[in-house]
């Protein structure tokens, strides 16, 4: 019966039976699917990788096995994570015939946390989906183990083993050393950011009592390393998220408890802001949702705090009202990290604690360990108190005030009026531009899509919400617009379910003014409103990079990737390129991604042995002969010096001195007769940078030939005299006749251009604004919008992209 028959009365899909039925085996389900196992392929992904691997070395550390951690980015992007604990197991498994390592590395959801009384008691890496994804998703992966009395190493390509498992010297350390790069063909980028790796290192430090990361950054000019190790664990965690703000109390209120539900500790204190700072965490997983331990901390704050107002006079028993949540929470920077044996996590995101018992056995400890101190610690207790009852007052008046601008006239149906709002009323389709100044919201008006898109002009630089008390928030009538326009309400009357568009999209100009109405905004939104971040309903307008005129045609583009593109397109393979010794180089597009992660790897080494040798130095090794020549000993150099010079070289050589230490060269370039005396240091050549880019150099002779070289297409044509120079010099061959205009933002587009490029759903591009790390995000708002000047300072210097301007 052919595919198209009947089959109990149905027509069956043509060609889609049995043998259409796909099942992948082992780690090839994750390389075909990676965003199920790590989110994205974007960032997010690729620093979970480094997260995967660095929670296996804090499951030993949580065991008690292991109190060194060392994460270091090289400059090929690859990553090597060290710790001091059991390491691995290498034993054979009788069952899979394989080594226990290897096992681990390729089989999902192998490993010691799932059995019972396993390896671990308490696990913050059951979350994860463990290093057997992070090694499916690398292009080359080593595991070094020291275990049993030996170190043991096996090499992995794309998840699969290069060989068994190798025995090698004898030792009496142990620990595990995981050492992978990323695989360009699954990420878009593999750029990781040393920031974001060093937020969430040192909140895992904070975290783990007595634990010592450190992270190292071999890329660029200078190695970056930092340590964090922390003896208080928690309590240094309050005092970090506080280092900005001026505390009200002396001391963090540190307290912790332990049953059959498991254990918590909980750090506070209170401070001279508006903002609530409350984080929590269950087995070091950053739970954003909260979830049972929250909700019974949250509950148990509000009763203590409120029976010891009324019991010490504070509050006088039947005049005044309980103080709220809210109320008694507005300042407060508090942790509470909870460690269970089975944690049950809920949520979209899994991210909530669902274990029902941890209420109440949290609201216990709460109410016994925080009432004790509030008796013991009169002053301070009063301190608290008073805030909170500042805090009643102020929401009184900003309720008051809420009605009131309910009752006003807003543009008559209860809307701003300066709202051109959309036809659609399905919030689902419906998008809101928050746009700086009249001029800007006119020309985004006659572009905007009036069925779906409404547009909302801010008039200036609305309130800083992070300086003032809610009352002064909703007095500012920018704040009041914003806030009626989305419909949500905020703090105790916010709704997410109310939001009347599903993207909320922030279009200031590209200068220091739109800079700082953008992220006033977002402060607004992060402080007020931050379930719309969670969301993900908060974007900003990015306008193209380029505006690309060949001919009569325009085209803009967004990526300088997509520029690369646009340029090579059906030319790759009509130019004529040839290297030193005068043979030829067929560009495909295979060969070129191959030649461009090759590049990538070779660029990382090479900066970072020019931050060591200096600029010239390697500039010397790169278009010589040396690395043309593989060589890895100062010896070995010598002998070529030696050798008579032949016509392909492009420097003429000469040995000036050598010793044990240095090795002084002339080198004089055929083309320029330029002569110049290059000081090699002997140690360079024994450095693990020179030997990777070494390494990497032989693998582009073999794929593109040897430098320098000449670069032509039809009449135009240039010389590269390295591998650097030679994509620089494609890409510049392949751009002649094309007009380039660079953008610089908002302002320089009329109202079509900016329709057309950053409004059309179907041309624009979007930045979606996320939060990975709430406590993070929190430091960063105060810390940017806060009263203190300093600590903007240094980090606007250390950040800063621009270190001199001449004017």
């Amino acid at each position: 019966m052919s595919t198209g028959d009947l089959t109990n009365g149905q027509k069956q899909p043509e060609g889609y039976d049995a043998q259409n039925i796909q099942v992948l085996e082992g780690l090839e389900a994750v390389r075909k699917r990676p965003g199920m196992y790590i989110g994205s392929t974007g960032p997010r992904g690729l620093h979970h990788l480094v997260y995967e691997v660095v929670d296996n070395s804090v499951d030993e550390a949580l065991a008690g096995y292991c109190d060194t951690v060392d994460v270091t980015i090289h400059p090929d992007d690859s990553v090597t994570v060290i710790d001091n604990g059991r390491g691995i197991p290498v034993a054979k498994m009788e069952k899979e015939d394989k080594s226990a390592l290897e096992v681990v590395l390729t089989v999902l959801h192998a490993g010691g946390k799932f059995g019972e009384g396993g390896g671990y008691k308490v696990s913050g890496g059951l979350h994860g989906v463990g290093v057997s994804v992070v090694n499916a998703l690398s292009d080359e992966l080593t595991a070094t183990i020291k275990r049993d009395g030996y170190t043991w190493t096996q090499s992995y390509v794309r998840g699969a083993p290069q060989g068994d498992m190798v025995q090698g010297e004898p030792t009496t350390e142990t620990g595990t050393t995981i050492t992978f790069r990323p695989d360009n063909e699954i990420f878009e980028t593999l750029n990781f950011e040393y920031s974001v790796l060093e937020q969430r290192l040192r909140e895992t430090a904070f975290l783990t009592r007595g634990l010592q990361i450190t992270i190292t950054d071999e890329r660029g000019e200078g190695t970056k390393t930092k340590t964090f190790h922390y003896e208080g664990g928690i309590e240094d965690f309050v005092r970090y998220i506080n280092e900005n703000k001026d505390p009200i109390q002396e001391k963090v209120i540190y307290f912790s408890g332990e049953s059959d539900e498991g254990a918590v500790e909980v750090a506070m204190q209170w401070n001279g802001t508006y903002q609530e700072s409350v984080f929590s965490f269950a087995n070091n997983i950053n739970t954003h949702e909260g979830g049972s331990h929250l909700s019974g901390f949250r509950s148990a704050l509000t009763r203590t705090i409120n029976r010891y107002a009324f019991s010490s006079g504070l509050l006088k028993q039947g005049k005044d009202k309980s103080l709220e949540g809210d109320d008694i929470r507005e300042g407060l920077s508090a942790v509470i990290s909870a460690k269970l044996t089975d944690p049950q996590f809920e949520g979209q995101t899994k991210t909530k604690l669902g274990n029902p018992g941890m209420q109440g056995f949290v609201e216990s400890v709460v109410n016994a360990k925080l009432a004790e101190f509030l008796e013991e610690n009169p002053k301070e207790a009063d301190r608290v108190v008073r805030k909170a009852v500042d805090a009643s007052r102020a929401r009184a008046a900003a309720r008051k005030a809420r009605d009131t601008a309910r009752k006003s006239a807003m543009g008559g149906m209860g809307l701003p009026g300066k709202l051109a709002d959309c036809m659609v009323k399905e919030p689902e389709i419906a998008e809101i531009f928050i746009v700086e100044g009249d001029s800007a919201g006119g020309s985004a008006k006659q572009g905007r899509d009036r069925s779906t898109q409404a547009v909302l002009p801010l008039r200036g630089k609305i309130l800083n919400v992070e300086k003032s008390r809610i009352d002064k928030v909703l007095q500012n009538t920018e704040i009041q617009a914003l806030i009626t326009a989305l419909g949500t309400g905020i703090r105790d009357e916010f709704d997410i379910e109310k939001l009347r568009y599903h993207k909320i999209i922030l279009m200031t100009d590209a200068d220091v003014d739109g800079a700082h109405i953008r992220t006033l905004i977002l402060t607004l939104l992060f402080r007020e409103m931050q379930d719309l971040v969670e969301a993900g309903h908060i974007y900003i307008a990015k306008p193209p990079l380029y505006k690309i005129t060949q001919g009569k045609s325009e085209r803009y583009i967004e990526k300088e990737s997509e520029l690369e593109n646009l340029l090579l397109s059906d030319k790759l393979e009509r130019f004529e390129i040839a290297d030193n010794e005068g043979r030829a180089l067929k560009l495909t597009d295979v060969r070129w991604q191959r030649y461009t992660r090759l590049l990538k790897q070779y660029e990382g080494w090479s900066s970072a042995l020019r931050a060591e040798h200096g600029h010239e130095v390697v500039q010397f090794l790169e278009e010589s002969q040396i690395l043309d020549n593989q060589i890895r000993t100062p010896e070995e150099l010598l002998e070529l010096l030696a050798r008579p010079v032949v016509e392909t070289d492009p420097f003429l050589t000469e040995l000036v001195s050598a010793d044990e230490n240095l090795i002084r060269v002339k080198a004089t370039e055929r083309r320029s007769n330029l002569a110049r005396t290059h000081r090699l240091r002997t140690s360079m050549f024994t450095a693990n940078e020179f030997r990777q880019l070494a390494r990497v150099h032989a693998d582009l002779i073999k794929l593109a030939g040897t430098p320098p070289f000449t670069v032509a297409l039809g009449t135009e044509s240039e010389d590269a005299p390295s591998f650097e120079e030679l994509r620089r010099a494609v890409l510049s061959v392949a751009g002649k006749g094309v007009k380039l205009q660079r953008f610089k933002g908002l302002g320089e587009m009329n109202a079509d251009q900016l329709a057309s490029t950053t409004m059309n759903p179907t041309t624009r591009t979007l930045a979606q604004v996320t939060m990975d790390d709430a406590a993070a995000a929190d430091r960063l708002f105060t810390m940017l919008m806060g009263d203190k000047v300093e600590p903007r300072r240094e980090f606007i210097e250390e950040n800063a992209r621009v270190a001199t301007l001449d004017i």
